[in-house]
């Protein structure tokens, strides 16, 4: 008897078989989002999510990953804000 396919869960964290680790981000009738620790994204089509051997994981404890590679110029300081001056 073969074992009917989990289904997805947005917010969960998953391990495959190669140890990479990922999140489900968006699912619907066509295929399942997933971004990967390091920030990339990938769409999986339900066929191949259901012949996934993947592990649902605790959310890992640094949640930076995909974060880690920003620059000093994609980040906003608070200097380089100047309100309006009709704000005042």
């Amino acid at each position: 008897m073969q074992e009917k396919p989990f289904e997805p869960v947005i917010g969960q964290w998953y391990l495959d078989r190669d140890n990479r680790i990922f999140e489900v981000v968006a699912s619907d009738e066509e295929g399942i989002d997933i971004q990967f620790y390091d920030g990339d994204v990938e769409e999986v089509d339900r066929e191949i999510w259901d012949e996934l051997a993947v592990t649902t994981i605790a959310e890992p404890n640094d949640g930076s990953g995909p974060f880690d590679e920003l620059d000093d110029e994609s980040n906003i300081l608070a200097e380089d804000y100047r309100p309006s001056p009709e704000w005042s």
